[in-house]
């Protein structure tokens, strides 16, 4: 047998890819048996991603000062559950989101902001989607540099450093591979000191709104 196959390159070559063959159905059977993930969703408890935008106010009053905001932050999720296949268009899951920020402000009494927050988030999730809405909300607090009013009756600012901050946002996320995801999303932002500066100076709050792109990865 061995003389004929040298002799012979057909016969070689018909041996080789019955044996490929063979090996290829071997590795699909054991694939077939393997429990199918439903996206990339499923893969790893926690992610990681910075990311940066813009945002703009006020939105709320005509009489407060108008800002332009810089947002650029680092953001830690983890994934609290796993979705199901039985939930309809509702299938997905939730995180728990910690993120911090920076805020460089290019237009507006103050020149900066620096924070933390954190909240729950739900994704939407269908078999085999890479894209992947969402919306979530975040609770913190931030630190500025309020300014000293250019006059006793023309308040500007915030009225103090320290303020709360309560946002929601929403968008989408495209996952690149089971590793790296890249997430669009709109929010609304809102920071206020909740009176704690009154009667002294009065509680000036920022509502802002706009877009940001950020890149990430779970593991």
């Amino acid at each position: 047998m061995r003389n004929n196959l040298k002799e012979n390159p057909g016969r070689r070559f018909i041996a080789v890819a019955a044996g490929l063959c063979c090996a290829l159905g071997a590795l699909t059977a054991q694939a077939q048996q393997r429990p199918v993930a439903f996206g990339t969703e499923v893969k790893g408890d926690w992610s990681l991603e910075a990311g940066s935008g813009v945002m703009f106010s006020n939105i709320r009053s005509k009489t407060s000062d108008g800002y332009t905001l810089v947002p650029a932050s680092v953001m830690a999720s983890l994934k609290l559950d796993d979705p199901s296949d039985d939930e309809g268009w509702w299938r997905g899951y939730s995180e728990f989101a910690f993120r911090s920020y920076g805020m460089a402000i290019t237009h507006g009494p103050e020149s900066r902001m620096v924070g933390l927050d954190f909240g729950p988030r739900y994704n939407f999730v269908q078999p085999g989607w890479r894209l992947v809405p969402f919306f979530g909300a975040m609770v913190g607090f931030g630190f500025s540099n309020t300014q000293d009013y250019p006059a006793p009756t023309t308040p500007r600012g915030l009225g103090q450093d320290f303020c709360f901050e309560f946002g929601i946002n929403l968008g989408v996320r495209y996952d690149i591979n089971d590793t790296w995801y890249v997430r669009l999303m709109a929010e609304y932002v809102h920071f206020s000191n909740a009176g704690l500066s009154e009667p002294a100076r009065q509680n000036r709050a920022i509502d802002a709104i706009g877009p940001q792109l950020s890149v990430g990865c779970r593991f």
